[in-house]
């Protein structure tokens, strides 16, 4: 939670979440109006459906999927092969920045998880 708070200052953010591959919700900062399980879910699947593109056509895995609507931007990232790190960022922001900020993110997420699986 607390990798996430310091995320989520960043500006922008409406929420953050961590969720297994599989969909499974671990954790979130979401803001009260939003379902943190149907998130992970539906982002878990839509990520998967990128696997799935992806593999189609020869050209690896997707690192990130990207969702742009019209007032804000979900971004789904690896955070290892365990799980996915999620952000929701609204506002017409640099996404180059936000993108290194969530790899570093994820990369800190998956040490907590491969250390909290050992």
């Amino acid at each position: 939670m607390e990798l996430l708070a310091g995320f989520k200052t960043t500006g922008g953010i409406e929420a953050t979440l961590v969720t297994s591959r599989s969909g499974v919700h671990l954790t979130s900062l979401v803001p009260a109006r939003s379902n943190s399980d149907i998130l992970a879910a539906m982002s878990s699947a839509l990520h998967s459906a990128a696997d799935i593109i992806s593999s189609q056509v020869n050209q690896g895995t997707p690192n990130r999927v990207v969702t742009e609507c019209e007032h804000c931007k979900l971004i789904m990232t690896k955070a290892g092969e365990k799980a996915l790190f999620i952000v929701l960022q609204s506002g017409n922001a640099n996404l180059g920045p936000l993108f290194i900020k969530m790899d570093t993110t994820a990369s800190k997420i998956e040490e907590l998880l491969g250390d909290f699986h050992q």
